[in-house]
């Protein structure tokens, strides 16, 4: 694209404004829950008061004792907050009277499998929200909503991996890869946090909305060392937002911006309700200690940049998507785009009986938006009650050590094979964004990612899009090597075409020297932020975590794919099949 996205944007709310007499005449009535909401200039959310609502603490199910538990989605009302009436949602239970938004967070112990059979009891005949038919998408004969569950982070087979094509609907409709709804998770990776949600192929940006996620805990089989808060004092922080209206329904877009190519599709979805476990702006009562919180950034689109509103205390970050770090980092700021998850730890003892709000810096589109376009109810996300010191609470934590688990083992790229992936992304004559590609092709091209098992390889994302995009990798976890930035402008005027690494001759985009990776690139990740301008590498192993062997065969058949994890960007066709060979 020649222009910017923000200057996008301000097109895109110059021609909102005209759109509604275009659709049905002057005098139309104002957007409301009942006629056009239009993408990226939907009517503000009613206003709410911030920091009514407990944050829920969300229902725990063991799911390592050998028996098979079975969860559906389903239809349900439910608050978001105190002064709204219940909101219509899609939501995962094990009954219908016990399903939620989120779902109920399931638990298991490292090594020992979990069988989850996953059923849909969603019998609308068409979604709450409006399907475009110009994106590809599922698209049941029968009609229905169909679902698939991905857990997002999981070393499993791809048979069970929610793969795009094997939904299924409430009538028994499915799609070209369906085999099974008996999910065997053998939680054979290390210890961490994953999370799960629809994967359905082109709907999975309105079935997360709609509610259809929840967390999944992978436990160690060892007792916690002491300086780990856990029990009472762990909590977990699933973030989303929304538009709502003021009758509590869910704003999503019915009109999009480029009427000619799809006319129902946004670029991005930005709610203005920020929910934390399923409440608009919650507050947590704590301690004066030490609290461990695992969080996952479950939205569409937004990037969060996390800070608390005191600097007398911080966050120590402790783990990442892949489980614990090496060592802990001291952190003013936590960056946590879509998918990502991270574990920190805050220590209330330095601000007891004070009201700690958790802050959101980040603009949209990340990085580099307008504040226009980041209204202020984004900005805070919850408050911290902390109570003040009690002779009879249990003494704080221990302190937390510098080295948290073993180092890794180095990975050689010396053989390494080397995958240079273009982002893209498309526009109508008007510079509306129409759709995003991976290297110019879509999910239906022919497979063009076929690592062999046990291999190494270097992946580079180049980015010559506007916007980030939270890059996600079925099945493996990677490391970031490095950044580099490049010359997009010199680019985008046909004056460079080769971004290698070392390269500065005739045709290099490349501007400067590679850099290392931020700090929410470290660890073992299964997610990256890919930046504008920049050429993002990976070093990742088809294997397990930390080598090794995976105890299932992770040749077989559908396979798996790698995607951004921008849910509108993923159904509008940022999304590549993967199918892992065995070298013969």
């Amino acid at each position: 694209m020649g222009r910017s996205r923000n200057s996008v944007l301000v097109l895109a709310c110059i021609y909102c404004c005209l759109l509604p007499q275009l659709i049905a005449g002057e005098g139309s009535a104002p957007v409301s829950d009942s006629s056009k909401s239009v993408c990226q200039d939907m009517v503000p959310s009613p206003k709410l008061e911030m920091f009514v609502d407990k944050l829920p603490r969300l229902k725990k199910i063991q799911v390592s004792d050998g028996k098979q538990l079975t969860l559906g989605a389903y239809k349900i009302k439910q608050k978001l907050h105190r002064d709204l009436p219940p909101t219509t949602l899609y939501a995962y239970g094990a009954t219908a009277q016990t399903a939620s938004y989120p779902g109920p967070t399931l638990e298991a112990i490292k090594d020992r499998p979990a069988h989850v059979r996953w059923e849909n009891h969603i019998h609308d005949k068409d979604h709450m929200f409006k399907v475009d038919p110009t994106v590809m998408w599922a698209n049941p004969k029968q009609k229905g909503v169909p679902t698939v569950t991905h857990l997002h982070g999981a070393e499993v087979a791809s048979v069970y991996d929610g793969y795009p094509d094997a939904w299924f609907t409430a009538s028994g409709e499915h799609g070209r890869a369906y085999t099974t709804q008996n999910y065997t998770y053998p939680n054979s990776q290390q210890p961490t946090m994953l999370w799960y949600h629809d994967h359905t192929f082109g709907i999975t940006r309105l079935n997360i909305l709609s509610g259809l996620t929840g967390l999944y805990i992978i436990r160690p089989k060892t007792k916690l060392p002491s300086w780990m808060p856990h029990k009472n004092y762990e909590v977990t922080l699933l973030l989303q937002d929304k538009a709502l209206y003021a009758n509590g329904s869910i704003n999503f877009p019915t009109v999009g911006l480029s009427l000619d190519n799809h006319p129902h599709w946004c670029p991005e979805y930005f709610g203005d309700t920020i929910l934390v476990n399923g409440k608009a702006w919650p507050f947590l009562v704590v301690k004066p200690r030490k609290y461990r919180f695992r969080l996952v950034n479950a939205g569409n689109a937004r990037v969060y940049e996390l800070s608390l509103s005191t600097p007398k205390t911080s966050f120590v970050q402790i783990g990442t998507d892949g489980g614990l770090l090496e060592h802990p980092m001291t952190l003013e700021m936590i960056t946590v785009a879509p998918a990502e998850r991270v574990d920190f730890i805050i220590d209330f003892s330095l601000v007891a009986g004070e009201d700690v709000i958790l802050h959101n810096s980040a603009l949209v589109p990340y990085p580099d938006g307008d504040p226009i376009f980041t209204p202020p109810s984004t900005r805070s996300l919850m408050m911290f009650k902390v109570k003040k010191f009690d002779a009879d609470d249990s003494p704080n934590s221990p302190a937390i050590p510098q080295t948290l688990r073993e180092a890794d083992p180095v990975v050689s790229t010396e053989h390494a094979l080397l995958r240079t992936h273009t982002m893209i992304e498309m526009a109508d004559k008007d510079d509306f964004p129409t759709g995003s590609l991976l290297s110019n092709l879509t999910w239906m091209d022919p497979v063009t990612e076929t690592p062999y098992l046990g291999s190494t390889e270097i992946w580079e994302f180049i980015n010559l899009t506007p916007d980030a995009h939270p890059m996600h990798i079925h099945l493996i976890k990677f490391k970031v090597l490095n950044l580099q930035p490049f010359n997009l402008t010199l680019y985008e005027e046909g004056g460079c075409h080769r971004f290698e690494e070392h390269y500065r001759g005739p045709g290099s985009c490349i501007s400067e020297g590679s850099i290392a990776p931020m700090v929410n690139h470290l660890g073992w990740k299964d997610t990256v932020v890919a930046l504008p301008g920049h050429v993002t590498r990976l070093v990742l192993r088809w294997t397990p975590e930390y080598g090794g062997e995976f105890p299932f065969d992770a040749t077989a058949k559908p396979g798996y794919l790698w995607h951004c994890h921008i849910l509108d960007h993923e159904d509008n066709d940022m999304m590549r099949p993967i199918q892992v060979l065995r070298r013969l």
